[in-house]
């Protein structure tokens, strides 16, 4: 019996991959998790740790007395603080780029300089700053509608906001020099129309497997307004503004960049390759690559697999990944919602009340930051719970995904147009 350990937060993305290997009868099933999961643990096989993932030497340690066959990283932060490089020299196989590699996510800079070098065609207009300048105003007043500030590395929370043009413009350059004050290093970027879209490529370090395109919809909104989120749900689908040449396109741009992020460390880069892009006919920009498991979107991908997790694994660690003929059922659709606090993005102190999904189907049901005391189930201030389910039509998966949110009792927010909104 094969031994797997998950090191990730406590979010609906890990409870998904936790399902998975649940169902496996091949495995011994661990994680590593940087808060309690009441649901994962039972889900758990072999061993279970809550640590701060922010203490990587402490993660590791609990790893080599676990000695599991393989890790698997599904959170990124801990990816960027070097945690396979130190289980590289434990001989422990792991799924997940090195701190080298993960830069292609760590920096927006890093990102838009190797585009600029290999496919310059796929970037706006960008410029990066260290310090705060008349520069940086100059630059925000040359773009007409929109303007993009990001933060170059990794944080908590967002790290790209999106600003209207003129009304939002001083809010726009105050976000920037906020983000220079604390963390040092921003990007400013052109605001460029399409569709936006993402497609995540699972690789052994030297072949791709290509999942079918989705939409996250990020903002906290319906209509997408509002704060932005990392997703508060995902439709995955045959997109009938996405050509087969634009398609094609992401996958050749994705293989590009994981042969250039092979250059950057003595191990080739293994794991997930998260595309997004924005799409006009068959024409794509390049919004960012990430090297984590998505969340909501792993949720959907998940679903659609025709294969379970545990073997694309093992496809993955022996190499074997151009073995996988389709990864996904194509001919069905995918649809996730994630509930929130009512005030999420607003109330920053906020504490939960309780709630009840007794009633929810759980095999739909995945579970992320919520609390668990004396049988009960509170909120925390992030996102609480996503259902997901597949269906043969977007109609079809809206209503089995709303029918199970409905059953819930609390105090709950939700985006009710997840499969409308610019399908």
């Amino acid at each position: 019996m094969k031994h797997a350990l998950l090191v990730g937060g406590a979010t609906g993305r890990e409870h998904a991959i936790a399902k998975h290997f649940s169902k496996n009868g091949n495995y011994k099933f661990s994680a590593i998790l940087w808060a309690e999961h009441k649901f994962i643990k039972e889900l758990c096989s072999g061993e279970y740790a809550v640590i701060n993932l922010d203490e990587v030497e402490k993660v590791f340690d609990k790893i080599v007395e676990i000695s599991p066959d393989y890790v698997i990283i599904g959170q990124g932060e801990v990816i960027q603080r070097g945690l396979k490089d130190m289980l590289i020299k434990a001989n422990i196989p792991c799924i997940a780029p090195t701190k080298e590699a993960a830069i292609i996510e760590g920096s927006k800079t890093y990102l838009r300089n190797l585009l600029q070098k290999i496919a310059p065609e796929l970037n706006p207009k960008f410029r990066d700053f260290y310090k705060y300048s008349n520069e940086i105003d100059e630059f925000i007043d040359s773009f007409d509608n929109k303007v993009v500030v990001k933060c170059d590395g990794v944080i908590s929370g967002p790290r790209v906001r999106l600003y209207d043009l003129p009304a939002e413009r001083n809010d726009a350059i105050q976000n920037a020099k906020n983000w220079i004050d604390k963390h040092g290093h921003i990007v400013i970027e052109e605001y460029i129309q399409g569709y936006e879209v993402a497609i995540m490529s699972y690789t052994d370090g030297t072949y791709l497997v290509h999942t079918p395109p989705f939409k996250n919809h990020k903002r906290i909104g319906n209509g997408n307004v509002g704060e932005n989120t990392s997703g508060m749900g995902t439709i995955t689908c045959n997109f009938s503004f996405m050509t087969d040449v634009a398609i094609e396109k992401a996958h050749k741009i994705t293989q590009m960049v994981l042969d250039e992020c092979n250059k950057l460390s003595d191990d080739v880069f293994t794991g997930s390759l998260y595309g997004e892009f924005l799409v006009d006919g068959d024409n794509i920009k390049v919004i960012e690559y990430n090297c984590r498991f998505g969340n909501p979107s792993s949720l959907n991908i998940l679903a659609l697999m025709n294969i379970d997790f545990p073997e694309l694994c093992e496809k993955i660690l022996s190499k074997k990944v151009n073995e996988i003929q389709e990864l996904c059922d194509t001919t069905k659709v995918s649809l996730s919602a994630y509930a929130v606090p009512k005030d999420y993005t607003i109330n920053k102190n906020y504490v939960g009340g309780e709630i009840n999904f007794d009633d929810v189907n759980k095999d739909l049901l995945y579970v992320g930051n919520i609390r668990y005391a004396d049988g009960k189930y509170f909120l925390k201030n992030s996102r609480a719970f996503a259902i997901c389910a597949t269906a043969e039509t977007l109609d079809e998966a809206r209503k089995i995904v709303y029918g199970e949110m409905e059953k819930v009792k609390g105090d709950i927010y939700y985006r009710t147009d997840i499969g409308l909104w610019e399908v």
